[in-house]
């Protein structure tokens, strides 16, 4: 994969599977470091194997596959650039994947279009309520897809006016903070 936005769904479709109704993805940007930070978090029903089988590229919990390549590309890519990949329980009650990486790092792959990328989530996953936090010496922008729901009527709640919106919002706020990534 060539984008981290694509890795960033893979995670959430992982969440999603584990019946997560709840995921936050946490990127943060420290320059003064050096760092980028990226945190995947639901509220599913946790990882049914050790983190350490989970990262394995020949092992997969997936009906009908023989490989789960998603976690270790992944950490590939974070430890290309300089960083790692850490899975932990969250504190949602799921999981957490959490991935650094050296921000400057000529092999560190680009954030991509997180912005398309998320709001696709929503469009094909409207009951599920994703958190977006961007955070940046800047300054912060936060989405949640429960807030902007409330925006609409009852007759205008789709999945495809939320997306949208969800779209809108997280190209607004990277551009209001200068994200680098």
């Amino acid at each position: 994969m060539y984008e981290l936005s694509l890795h960033i769904l893979d995670l959430i479709e992982n969440a999603i599977r584990a019946d997560a109704s709840v995921i936050a993805v946490t990127i943060t940007e420290r320059p003064q470091e050096d760092r980028i930070e990226i945190l995947v978090e639901d509220n599913g029903t946790g990882l049914p194997v050790a983190p350490e089988n989970a990262l394995d590229p020949f092992f997969t919990t997936k009906e009908g596959k023989r490989t789960g390549l998603g976690l270790s590309l992944f950490r590939a890519a974070a430890e290309q650039a300089g960083g790692s990949l850490v899975i932990e329980k969250s504190p949602l009650g799921g999981v957490a994947v959490r991935v650094t990486m050296r921000l400057k790092d000529i092999d560190r792959k680009p954030l991509g279009d997180l912005a398309a990328t998320l709001s696709s989530v929503v469009c094909t996953n409207p009951h599920l309520d994703l958190w977006c936090r961007f955070s940046t010496v800047n300054g912060e922008c936060t989405v949640r897809v429960s807030d902007i729901a409330k925006e609409f009527g009852a007759n205008e709640r789709c999945g495809l006016a939320i997306a949208r919106r969800v779209s809108e919002k997280i190209r607004c706020g990277l551009a209001a903070i200068g994200s680098s990534a």
